[in-house]
């Protein structure tokens, strides 16, 4: 059984937002204005509604405490566990959880690792001590700096295509291809 008291400890247009189940809805407002109220008896209201089935939900926040928190409320106003609620969590946990599903459309395999800036510094600090870098010349976080904006611009290696003046990118070029090819390793190998 569906507790629907939800319904009551909601202002006008909260409860209007919570009620609009025909097509997309835009809220915006306010920190501290009941944003995450809305989203939860929003969801639970969907679902009480046979809109749609939880699985068939996609919720996504900023934090894991945001997400526990969303569905702890929403298994309270359903009266039970919202286990079904398996898209409901943080940007990255989804983000990766569609990498795994999907991973082969990606190049991936499903059981890929993914590296946390801890094991990215460690990585280019092994590199460069191999290619003889000087880490107090060239820091680590700045070399990946570099190779963040070649990646975020989708270039691969050698789709890099080096400004001659920029010394420094000279210098990150070939460490970046050396960079890619450890993380592939890694993948590969699972170590």
């Amino acid at each position: 059984m569906i507790n629907s008291d939800y319904l009551n400890d909601l202002n006008k247009a909260q409860k209007e937002a919570v009620l609009h189940l025909n097509g997309p809805l835009l809220i915006v407002a306010g920190a501290g204005s009941g944003k995450t109220k809305v989203l939860t008896s929003r969801i639970a209201h969907i679902i009480k509604e046979k809109k749609a089935f939880p699985n068939q939900i996609l919720s996504v926040t900023f934090t894991n405490k945001a997400a526990k928190e969303m569905q702890n409320r929403i298994s309270s106003m359903l009266n039970s566990e919202a286990t079904g609620l398996s898209w409901l969590g943080t940007f990255h946990s989804t983000c990766a959880k569609l990498l795994r599903k999907h991973a082969s459309a990606a190049g991936l395999t499903s059981n890929f690792t993914i590296i946390d800036t801890d094991d990215q510094i460690r990585l280019i600090k092994n590199i460069c001590k191999a290619e003889n870098i000087d880490i107090k010349q060239l820091a680590p976080k700045y070399i990946l700096s570099i190779i963040d904006r070649w990646k975020n611009k989708g270039f691969y290696p050698n789709d890099v295509i080096v400004d001659k003046k920029d010394i420094y990118e000279k210098t990150v070029q070939p460490l970046y291809k050396i960079y890619q090819y450890c993380k592939n390793i890694r993948k590969k190998f699972r170590y």
